[in-house]
């Protein structure tokens, strides 16, 4: 069975924060409601007016404001990272059919990265650094960058960090192993989860691998790492993706 690690990742981290960011604005927002409804209860509309004046009445609209703002704020980021969470667990669910031979290791937090790794899959046929991508909109991806239909340059650029993850595995692996690390044998994989790509370019630096074929691409390649080495690497990447 392959192990997968149970570490917290870094999109749950921020499904969690966003989630906290959402129910502080619907705090804000009911204090701000229960103060109209109370005062009116306790004083009637018309001496509501009189008591509380122009600026008590805009303070409690301005907290109720305050309140929807960041209620909606924190729900629409929310619903973003949580679709990001949901594709790392599809993922996860299909490299749990790999092989014993393979290793996958969940939420890879390298120093310097500046994130985590969704996935890093360590075999006889090489290192894997996947990147999953939940994306509704129809995207053309290409070497460096990726496409809209209408031709323009997407702000979401999962090839570039792909390969920057990659570069940065290797350079962290280097000093490691004490030996300098074939760069071949790191792959750069990212695994969209729905099947809305257009392709019109052969890309060479990275694959795109949808997750239902992970394992037969993961698996029958040619075998590059021998079995030292595949312990030797897992054994370094344990502690910072805590392989369980």
């Amino acid at each position: 069975m392959v192990k997968i690690s149970k570490q917290k990742s870094h999109v749950k981290s921020r499904v969690s924060y966003y989630t906290k960011i959402t129910l502080l604005g619907v705090i804000i927002l009911l204090i701000g409601i229960s103060g109209f409804i109370l005062l009116i209860w306790i004083s009637g509309f018309i001496l509501f007016i009189e008591i509380l004046g122009l600026l008590q009445l805009s303070l409690l609209a301005l907290l109720i404001i305050i309140g929807l703002i960041i209620s909606k704020y924190g729900w629409s980021k929310r619903r973003i990272w949580s679709k990001g969470a949901k594709g790392e667990k599809i993922v996860a669910k299909k490299l749990k059919k790999l092989p014993k031979k393979y290793t996958a290791i969940r939420d890879v937090k390298i120093p310097n990265l500046g994130g985590d790794i969704d996935h890093v899959v360590v075999g006889p046929t090489g290192i894997y650094v996947i990147e999953t991508k939940n994306y509704k909109p129809t995207y053309i991806p290409d070497e460096d960058c990726w496409y809209h239909t209408s031709g323009r340059v997407s702000p979401q650029n999962p090839a570039k960090q792909v390969k920057l993850q990659a570069s940065k595995l290797n350079d962290f692996l280097k000093p490691k192993l004490g030996k300098k690390l074939n760069k071949t044998a790191i792959f750069s994989v990212i695994s969209p989860i729905n099947h809305n790509l257009i392709f019109k370019n052969k890309i060479n630096s990275y694959e795109i691998v949808y997750p239902e074929d992970l394992v037969q691409y993961l698996s029958n390649g040619r075998k590059i790492l021998n079995s030292s080495e595949v312990k030797e690497v897992i054994k370094i990447l344990a502690k910072y993706g805590n392989v369980s």
